[in-house]
């Protein structure tokens, strides 16, 4: 019979054996923490038909909005990396404009072009044809709707030529000048013909332009329906003011009127 302590001694060395051929457990490694990097999203953005930077668009990304400034730009930063990043851009004269894009890098540029909701040469075309309309007119009750055609914030140049336009009552020197010019013009001339013509249009964007242009007026003056003739070279200045255009300046650069 095999002694206890013999027993006892070789079950030690067994379990001894086993613990030292057993596998040593695998620790799960550590989770690493994320690391979130960050850039920054900038770019222009500009009429599609022009080229020139558009002021007060609103450009969107991710939840914020931003506003272009007088030089079409705009800038967001501590944007997130990411491969599908929305850019929205909107404007009330401009059709609504959205890209996708990935941002990998610590400066992106995301430049945008625009495209006019109307036609600003159109639309201005049709002005001059409104104005030529109401002034032909001679009637009193037009008078509003051609003060409606001003800006408030609408002057005349100050030259030679264009006071005197102005001091013959063809053109007001300024917005609260309008009503009492076109009365006094409407009250004097018993026929008025105004001819826009050789109309240049040179669009800065859907909310301003200039325009050069040859100016006709042809009148006959009170009872005895006294001939006047004016011809002028003019530049006007325009800003859309809401939905409509609006005329800010208005300058005879040359004159020739016969009486």
């Amino acid at each position: 019979m095999i002694p206890k302590k013999i027993i006892l001694f070789l079950l030690f060395v067994v379990c001894i054996s086993a613990c030292e051929n057993a596998e040593d457990p695998i620790e799960p490694e550590p989770e690493k923490p994320v690391v979130l990097e960050y850039g920054t999203v900038s770019g222009t953005v500009t009429d599609a038909g022009t080229g020139n930077p558009i002021p007060g668009a609103t450009v969107k990304l991710l939840g914020s909005s931003v506003q272009t400034g007088v030089e079409g730009v705009y800038s967001f930063q501590g944007v997130v990396y990411g491969d599908a990043h929305t850019l929205i851009v909107e404007d009330v004269d401009y059709k609504p404009y959205n890209q996708l894009f990935g941002l990998n890098q610590g400066r992106l540029i995301v430049d945008v072009a625009l495209t006019p909701l109307k036609d600003p040469e159109a639309e201005i075309r049709a002005f001059f044809d409104n104005f030529s309309d109401l002034l032909e007119s001679l009637d009193m009750d037009n008078i509003e709707a051609i003060l409606a055609l001003f800006s408030e914030t609408y002057v005349a140049a100050d030259d030679a030529a264009t006071l005197f336009g102005v001091a013959s009552g063809i053109i007001p020197e300024n917005y609260e000048d309008v009503i009492p010019a076109m009365t006094q013009l409407f009250e004097e001339y018993v026929f008025l013909e105004f001819l826009f013509k050789d109309i240049e249009i040179d669009v800065t964007h859907a909310r301003k332009m200039a325009v050069t242009l040859r100016l006709d007026v042809n009148a006959e003056k009170g009872e005895q329906r006294d001939p006047r003739e004016l011809k002028a070279h003019c530049k006007f200045e325009f800003r859309r003011e809401g939905a409509d255009w609006k005329i800010i300046y208005w300058q005879l650069i040359e004159l020739d009127i016969r009486l």
